[in-house]
């Protein structure tokens, strides 16, 4: 219990109250108290000291006699007090009473402010940025829940100085700033201001520097330029600055046939990192220096020099490069040139060995197309030309050199190359439609004499071996019934030797192997025949090529491969429109096997005109 010893006697009129501590901890004795009438102003005030120091002699309160005022006061004055800031930053809101009489006057109580509290959360000190558009970031906090603003000081360009006020409220706010920034070394701040005009910084500045240009990098140079023993270790060297924020970290990159591999680096001399780096293939070398500096700007510099590192045996190589083919889509039979360059780069020769054209890999039982014999001096090369006959379908070209394996390499793994052509497994048909050309059937009957009233000509192609009955043709795709089949694209691709080709009946007509991409109808002889899977004979719509098939040998009432029903591909004639190789009336696409479907003959395939 305090008891507070207030004098007799006196005309004087006492203010009491009592000051709590700050909720920071921070104790009210020892801090002053200041008594004004407002209607006077404070330059005339009464000041104490809280606690045991002060005229209460008693801790957390404060006495002061307002008769000592210049202006004493009188009964229904107003008089204040508040705690104000001596230098420490502590200080109290104002409080109020009216006087009633001689004696004493009770004050309300007062808590001594806690000040804000500031920390600085990014960048954090001593930062490096790449950026010119800056983020700083301050959490601001104060236990009285008072705060009113937050400043951004920094020394940007004009000295220190603000930059940006926000307004905040609370108790705790992370405030957010960003600030576009040139290249430089900065210091800078948060400043906190509460209700009470109690402002604060962080304890220390924070140092921020924007380094917006990256290491220059003056050199890549290593002690070797070629060898021909492997292994061998060379150091390569590189030079590099920056002039702001400085070198954080260098890699020297190894570049073989292999692959990439990175090195660390050590400094040897001002601005000179190295790392002795093991060749350990044969081959060219090359070596990327790759420099950071702190603030993460990137800087990397090839050596612009290769170096090679040899086999002391010989080194047979082939460059997939280094294979070309006069045509890369060539029809079937079309004589194609295939052209490939085989190099020695071992420091031995290579004598009498033998260079393979294959179909196919040679390891894997490829076809032989045409072998050479040929010998190449350490660090020479040939290049050879053959000729070769295009078959239909994917083919696998290889060249393989010394695949008889009679050479002593340092490498036998770099010997063969291969590239796929896809021959195309179909072929086109185009040309003029007349009503005077002459027409024929199997059996060598003339029908030039028939006539097209209809309008509706179409044009048939089909294997030399076929036998059409013209009136029961059927859509593909479709069984007897008019109804949709699961596996008749399938079942011709299996017939024609198509199913591992890109272009096979399937991924031509269909969009997954049974449903197909577009149909049409058309009229054979004066019938109309719906459903009929078509696609662009080329380039346009302007022709496009249906598929049918004939139930005349058909038993289980759809195409299949055990009944091997005819098929029939056809097109509608349309006069005088463009087409892919010109004007002309029809175009028809085929596959380059349809000649095959029978094997009796393998070399021709019909073509019938209707004209009903």
């Amino acid at each position: 219990m305090s008891i507070l010893i207030i004098p007799l006697g006196s005309s004087s009129v006492w203010i009491i109250g009592e000051v709590g501590d700050a909720l920071d901890g921070t104790g009210a004795n020892g801090h002053s108290v200041v008594l004004w009438k407002p209607s006077i102003g404070i330059s005339d005030n009464v000041t104490d000291v809280i606690g045991i120091e002060g005229n209460s002699q008693q801790s957390g309160y404060y006495m002061m006699d307002c008769e000592l005022l210049g202006n004493p006061c009188n009964i229904g004055d107003e008089v204040s007090v508040m705690v104000f800031n001596n230098g420490s930053n502590y200080v109290t809101n104002q409080t109020n009473i009216s006087i009633s009489g001689a004696g004493f006057e009770i004050m309300n109580d007062l808590i001594l402010n806690s000040p804000p509290v500031v920390s600085s959360q990014y960048p954090v000190n001593g930062s490096f940025s790449s950026s010119s558009e800056n983020d700083f970031s301050c959490l601001v906090g104060d236990l009285d829940n008072n705060l009113v603003n937050v400043t951004l000081y920094g020394d940007w360009g004009l000295g220190w100085h603000p930059n940006e006020t926000k307004s905040i409220s609370g108790g705790s706010v992370m405030s957010n700033f960003t600030l576009a920034l040139n290249e430089g070394n900065y210091n800078w701040n948060c400043l906190a201001n509460d209700d009470l005009g109690i402002s604060n910084l962080e304890g220390s500045n924070v140092s921020l520097t924007v380094d917006l240009t990256a290491p220059e990098i003056n050199s890549v140079e290593s002690n070797i330029s070629t060898s021909c023993q492997v292994p061998e270790f060379t150091r390569v060297s590189c030079n590099t600055t920056d002039n702001l924020s400085g070198i954080k970290n260098v890699v020297i990159e190894s570049i073989s046939a292999s692959g990439r591999l990175n090195h660390t680096t050590a400094l040897s001399g001002e601005g000179i990192y190295y790392s002795d780096i093991l060749l350990n293939e044969i081959g060219s070398w090359d070596f990327v220096c790759h420099v950071s500096d702190m603030a993460d700007n990137l800087a990397t510099s090839n050596s612009n020099t290769l170096w090679t590192s040899y086999t002391s045996f010989s080194d047979l190589v082939l460059y997939p490069q280094q294979l070309f083919f006069s045509n890369k889509n060539p029809i079937e039979s079309e004589i194609v040139f295939i052209n490939a360059s085989v190099h020695n780069i071992g420091c031995g020769n290579a004598s009498n060995f033998s260079l393979g054209f294959f179909q196919g890999d040679f390891d894997n039982g490829g076809v032989q197309i045409t072998n050479l014999s040929l010998s190449l001096d350490g660090f020479s090369n040939s290049t050879v030309v053959i000729n070769w006959s295009a078959e239909i379908g994917p083919q696998e070209i290889f060249v393989h050199a010394d695949f008889s394996g009679d050479i002593v390499e340092g490498n036998e793994s770099n010997n063969k190359i291969f590239e796929i052509l896809e021959i195309t497994g179909w072929q086109e048909i185009y040309g003029d439609a007349f009503l005077s050309t002459l027409l024929a059937n199997q059996g060598i009957i003339n029908l030039s004499g028939w006539s097209n009233d209809s309008g509706s000509w179409n044009i048939f192609v089909v294997d030399k071996e076929a036998e059409i009955d013209w009136l029961s043709l059927i859509a593909l795709g479709r069984n007897i019934l008019g109804n949709p089949t699961s596996n008749d694209f399938s079942d011709i691709d299996n017939i024609l030797d198509m199913v591992s080709f890109s272009d096979s009946v399937s991924n031509v007509f269909t969009s997954n192997g049974n449903d197909p991409i577009s149909t049409d109808s058309f009229f054979i002889s004066g019938l109309e025949i719906a459903n009929v899977p078509v696609v662009n004979s080329t380039n346009n719509s302007n022709f496009v090529t249906g598929i049918l098939w004939d139930p005349f040998k058909d038993v289980n009432g759809e195409y299949d491969i055990l009944d091997k029903e005819d098929v029939v591909f056809v097109t509608k004639v349309n006069n005088g429109q463009e087409g892919a190789y010109g004007i002309y009336d029809y175009e028809i696409k085929i596959p380059v096997r349809l000649r095959e479907y029978y094997p009796a003959d393998s070399d021709e395939v019909y073509v019938y005109f209707d004209l009903a």
